[in-house]
């Protein structure tokens, strides 16, 4: 609570008076103190019906006064203009004054807080008030106005300094407290005050002084105009056909208002953006030359996911409830119902929300074509501008589903948004396969060493690719957006070149704090917001409380240096004047001295900013450093700033069950919880080169014709994101703003739900709780918000009174300053004198007027002045006068006193010494006494202990100089000293003695501890050695036992492996191996079938060769028949007969003596089937004669025979072999 507030509850309440008693954290009761105990304790309240003052019977309480203070209240059915006038001030008080004031009966919506305007949203449209009368009128008699704070900014820009000082006018206030129509105010009065600022400065002519530094143009007041109205001189000065500057820039504002704002729970017009207006202003008649737009943070996601409850940006529904036929045709978005056509579409129909009953979208839109119009688009133009907002409502309703391929599930087009598609294609001007292909694959791009750039595509999953079109038309609203930006700057003239020479007055309008809670989630866009309203507050408190502060103690402005002159003696020939000690002026300089001498507390957000956008270590860094890891995302983020800043006083942890989603801050207006979804996401501005090029080859002059941010390549980026480049902003307009004079005006929703007539006193508690405004109101009731430099009141009236009057000051502008105020009247407790600077009270700025606004010399002025003077030297002659006096009676009363002091000094002194002599005689008689008593005891003390002498005469020898008192104690002992020397000798020889003993035994233990030491050392190292080599020995068996080991175990894996393919080599092969033994079975039973036929026919033709060799008997036996019958002298010299060679040669016999001997035996037992086997028995067949002569033609029948056996046998011989061959392999 402040000191006002503290002050008020330390007064002892007065039964029957009015008080307010708290209830709860933010309500208010008012009642009448009925009763009071007798030591003030406890009180009796009755609660007092506030519209009629009377008490409500049945609601009275009793209740001590320390656990329920009691504040006193201002008198019923009075109201406040200013608050700081109000008696009692404090929360209770401020709500009053505020809600009679708002009131539905003689609405008064506007309240002064010292130059703080508090503007109560009234929630409907209230009667233009006439700005007649605040141009040029006295601002202390003017009603609290918008129109108040724009003339007074106004007048500011246009007051002469050697020192241009820019104006700024800031608005804040919670979402739904009326920002944007003050806003609209303000620049309504500003254009107009331009143009009347004009028409008087072509009225009036300039004077020329004889100073070449200082040259006045024509007065500043509007007094001038009383004679006609604003619109007079607007038609006047406007030229036919044309379009005025001012008219331009109150244009732009629909154009804003459709683009950028939204009908939100709190508010059913809220700017989703926030814009900082720059009026630029001539140097010479102050009037209206360009103006500039800076805008803030779009909330681009609303486009895409507009909050449930809430609806997406006016210009989607201005267009489709615009009643336009031809274009809604153009754009095929008519239909026979448009509700029904709005909820075709699936960025409008997600939020459940399309209608606001305060908003008529067609006209609005009337009016949109219209400030288009005025700000140089045409028809045309308006038609693609329109093209790409139809194209985002049809991009949005592009569904996907997903298909199994190699890649996994991939995206494809929903067959039911063919239709969606095209049109989105075509009225975005965009290639339908590039807007496919760029919503459906991805697209990188690699490249290596010297070689070009491969493009490879991969497919997305259904998330993905509605992500790649939301980022896709996230990315071309921004476009619009700022297409539109620049069309209204190129239309309003603004001159960037002459920023820093020509005045402006910038009007601050800026989303308002924002905490969606319960019915919605706070995400990243409430982040940033919450952090501009934290930016907006910390200039507040500067320009409020601190520098307020610390200028009033760096002026001095507490010394009581500006009373009106007060002579204590009249001047030669005037009436004595009788000073009245209870002046008004007085009494007031008092008070406000007690008041300004105590600090005001306040509450400083300056931690909070730091926690958020430091660039060592804040939120917005964070965000930036997760972002750029790999694999960044939200749970991570999360996790991050719980441990770095769990400790920070502004960074309350959540509870356990909801820290895994969000995390809490605490800002000036309460504590806001912020859920971690999607905060990586939106905080990344760059969009990817596939992206780019896609919007790039648009047919559409609106998106082709503007730059787009791409994406890096690579992960390192550290530049582009959101919260970077608008920490940056944020940054960059407080800094101008502190080098403006700022004028605020504080914003107040009066209920949440938008009700006319309806005032919340527990939501407004709270909104002036947050914003510091009770704090600001105890500070300005005791400011001094309005001040000029004395150089300025010297620049202006130096050379109005000329050199003579001013050389009577002494070139000392402070005193100069102040002859002015008393010449001009001022009313001392009207202004007070600093150190360099005039401070003028709240509600005083006319008198600064009156100050600055002089054109010509005023006779009386340079009298006042040389007045002023006569008077202050005759009160300096005066006061040396009374001084002097004052002076000579305190110097003999002063010689009077040291006189006395002298003589008394004299006889003290005297008396002194007399004492001083006999307490040195006594003090000399009591020392010798002492040490002949101190003496006699030491040696009563050392009598009979003679050792005990000796240690001290010992003890005081080795001292190198013994004090005085101390010397007869030698002279004492001294007999002893020869003692003392003998036995010191003899010491000295038995200590030399014992020293030589002692080093010969040492010496001795010293070679024994040696030669034990060699001993152990040799032991050592040879149990060293045998442990060393059984160590080696173990080692290498471990070592052999582990290679062993090894072996065996990779033998095993290898017998293992072995076996594992052997068995399948055999498993091969034996199935191999079954499948070509049953083929061979199948051929072995083949030849055994040919075999058979082949012992048939060898069975045949043995019985031919019998038939044959029965024949041969027969014919043998012819022979020999014939051989005897033949004579010896013809026979054939041969050592064989002819038929002994024909028998061998049937009957297989290789030698002639086996077949005598056969012959002999038996002739006809020798056949065929003596053979061994049947390859003799071929062989033998197939033996050719050894004489072809003695051939008959039956031994060749025979032969052939034999031939055609022995080839008819060979196949089945060698199948026969095969077979045997593999049978016996197999088994």
């Amino acid at each position: 609570m402040p000191s006002t507030a503290t002050d008020d509850r330390a007064l002892r309440p007065r039964v029957g008076e009015l008080f307010w008693k708290k209830e709860g954290s933010n309500g208010w009761i008012m009642g009448k103190l009925t009763a009071l105990s007798e030591d003030g304790s406890e009180a009796h309240f009755a609660v007092v019906n506030e519209d009629s003052g009377e008490i409500i019977s049945g609601q009275n309480d009793v209740f001590l006064l320390e656990e329920h203070p009691l504040y006193p209240a201002n008198p019923l059915f009075s109201t406040s203009a200013d608050m700081t006038s109000l008696h009692h001030l404090h929360e209770a008080a401020l709500v009053k004054n505020l809600q009679d004031r708002s009131a539905l009966a003689n609405q008064r919506p506007y309240t002064f807080m010292a130059n703080v305007l508090i503007a109560v949203n009234p929630l409907r449209y209230l009667e233009e008030v006439d700005k007649e009368l605040f141009i040029g009128q006295p601002l202390d008699k003017c009603p609290p106005h918008p129109y108040h704070v724009a003339e007074s900014a106004y007048r500011q820009l246009c007051t002469l300094r050697p020192v241009m000082q820019n104006q700024s006018i800031i608005i804040s206030g919670e979402s739904g407290s009326g920002k944007t129509e003050t806003s609209k105010i303000i620049l309504d009065f500003l254009t107009a005050r331009a143009v009347a600022q004009r028409s008087e400065s072509f009225d009036s002519e300039p004077e020329v002084t004889s100073s070449k530094r200082f040259s006045l143009k024509g007065t500043r007041s509007m007094r001038a105009l009383s004679s006609f109205s604003i619109r007079d001189v607007s038609s006047m000065l406007k030229e036919p056909n044309t379009v005025t500057l001012g008219e331009r820039l109150m244009e732009t504002i629909p154009i804003l208002e459709s683009f950028g704002n939204s009908k939100t729970h709190r508010n059913h017009n809220s700017s989703r953006f926030g814009k900082y207006m720059r009026l630029q202003f001539s140097t010479r008649h102050y009037e209206l030359t360009g103006a500039s737009i800076d805008t803030y943070l779009l909330e681009k996601s609303r486009l895409v996911h507009p909050p449930t409850g809430e609806r997406n940006f006016h210009i989607f529904y201005e267009l489709l409830r615009s009643g336009r036929d031809d274009l809604l045709a153009l754009l095929q978005l008519d239909g026979e119902d448009t509700e029904a056509t709005i909820e075709s579409f699936h960025y409008l129909n997600r939020s459940t929300c399309t209608k606001s009953e305060l908003l008529d979208d067609a006209s609005n839109f009337a009016k949109l074509t219209d400030a288009l119009l005025l700000v140089g688009i045409d028809h045309n133009m308006q038609t693609d501008l329109f093209k790409l907002v139809g194209g985002l409502l049809y991009l949005g309703n592009v569904g996907f589903d997903e298909e199994e391929t190699t890649e996994g599930l991939s995206a494809i087009l929903d067959p039911n948004s063919a239709h969606a598609i095209q049109m989105a294609a075509e009225l975005l001007g965009v290639p339908i396969d590039e807007l496919s292909t760029a919503m459906l694959n991805k697209r990188i791009t690699r490249s290596k060493g010297g070689r070009k750039n491969s493009i490879y595509f991969l497919k997305k999953d259904s998330r993905q690719a509605a992500y790649s079109r939301d980022t896709i038309a996230k990315s071309i609203y921004e476009l619009v957006f700022s297409w539109l930006m620049r069309q209204c700057a190129h239309a309003l003239e603004y001159n960037e070149t002459l920023r820093d020479v020509l005045p402006y007055i910038g009007v601050l309008d800026i989303f308002g704090f924002e905490d969606f809670e319960p019915m919605n989630r706070n995400s990243f866009e409430q982040l940033l917001i919450n952090y501009a309203n934290e930016t907006l507050q910390s200039i507040f408190n500067t320009c409020i409380f601190q520098a307020e502060q610390e200028l009033y103690k760096s002026e001095h402005i507490h010394v009581p240096n500006n009373v009106n002159l007060v002579f204590p003696f009249p001047l030669p020939g005037q009436p004595i004047i009788v000073h009245n000690p209870s002046d008004t002026n007085e009494k007031s300089l008092a008070e406000r001295l007690n008041s300004t001498s105590e600090l005001i507390s306040y509450v400083d957000n300056q931690e909070c900013l730091n926690l958020i956008a430091s660039r060592q270590g804040g939120i917005f860094a964070t965000i930036d450093t997760v972002s750029r890891l790999p694999g960044p995302s939200d749970k991570k983020l999360n996790e991050r700033l719980h441990t770095l800043y769990k400790r920070n006083p502004c960074f309350p942890l959540p509870h356990p069950k909801e820290a895994h989603e969000m995390f809490c801050i605490v800002h000036y207006a309460g504590t806001v919880k912020y859920h971690i979804d999607s905060f990586i996401d939106k905080n990344n501005n760059i969009i990817s080169a596939q992206f780019e090029e896609l919007i790039q080859m648009s047919r559409s002059h609106i998106l082709n014709s503007q730059p787009v941010v791409h994406a890096p390549s690579n992960n390192h980026h550290k530049g582009g994101s959101v919260s970077q480049m608008f920490s940056v902003q944020m940054k960059g307009l407080a800094s101008e703003l502190e080098g403006t004079r700022c004028n605020f005006i504080r914003c107040i929703k009066p209920n949440a739900a938008m009700a006319v007539g309806v005032f919340d006193r527990n939501s407004v508690v709270d909104q002036l709780r947050c914003s510091g405004t009770v704090q600001a109101c105890s500070v300005l009731r005791v400011g001094l918000p309005t001040r000029i430099l004395y150089a300025e009141v010297v620049d202006i009236y130096a050379p109005l009174v000329g050199d003579e009057v001013y050389g009577k000051f002494k070139l000392n502008e402070r005193l100069f300053t102040q002859a002015i105020c008393f010449a001009l009247n001022f009313p001392a407790d009207a202004y007070r004198l600093g150190d360099s600077r005039l401070f003028f009270r709240t509600g005083k700025i006319d008198l600064l007027d009156q100050l600055l606004n002089v054109t010509k010399i005023d006779p009386k002025l340079p009298v006042e002045l040389t007045k002023y003077v006569v008077k202050r030297r005759w009160i300096s002659a005066v006061a040396k006068i009374m001084v002097y006096k004052k002076f000579e009676n305190i110097y003999y009363d002063c010689k009077y006193r040291r006189s006395a002091i002298v003589l008394q000094c004299a006889l003290r002194q005297h008396l002194a010494r007399r004492e001083l002599a006999s307490l040195r005689k006594q003090h000399q008689i009591a020392l010798k006494l002492q040490g002949w008593i101190r003496k006699l005891k030491v040696m009563k003390s050392f009598a009979g202990k003679a050792e005990e002498k000796l240690t001290l005469l010992n003890h005081l020898l080795e001292k190198p100089s013994l004090p005085k008192g101390q010397r007869w104690l030698l002279t004492w002992l001294g007999p002893l000293q020869r003692a003392m020397y003998v036995q010191k000798l003899c010491r000295k020889a038995c200590v030399a003695y014992m020293v030589k003993r002692g080093f010969l035994w040492l010496y001795g233990q010293i070679r024994k501890k040696r030669a034990q030491l060699l001993l152990q050392t040799q032991i050592r190292v040879l149990l060293a050695k045998r442990r060393l080599q059984e160590l080696v020995r173990k080692r290498r068996a471990r070592d052999n036992w582990k290679r062993a080991i090894l072996d065996v175990r990779v033998y095993s894996v290898f017998l293992r492996q072995f076996r594992r393919v052997h068995l399948e080599r055999l498993e091969r092969n034996h199935d191999v191996l079954t499948s070509e033994n049953a083929s061979l079975q199948e051929q072995v039973v083949a030849m055994t079938e040919k075999l058979a036929a082949a012992e048939e026919q060898t069975e045949k033709l043995e019985a031919q060769i019998l038939i044959q060799i029965r024949l041969l008997e027969e014919r043998q036996a012819c022979i020999l028949t014939l051989e005897a019958q033949i004579p010896k002298n013809i026979q054939t010299p041969l050592k064989e007969s002819l038929l002994s060679r024909i028998f061998r040669f049937f009957t297989c016999n290789s030698t002639p003596y086996e077949m005598e001997e056969v012959q002999d035996e038996n002739p006809a037992s020798c056949t065929v089937s003596e053979c061994s086997s049947s390859e003799d028995v071929t062989k033998r067949i197939t033996t050719p004669p050894l004489n072809p002569t003695t051939t008959t033609p039956t031994t060749v029948l025979a032969a052939k025979h034999a031939q055609k056996l022995s080839q008819a046998l060979k196949p089945a011989r060698r199948q026969h072999e095969g077979v045997w061959k593999i049978s016996r392999f197999v088994f």
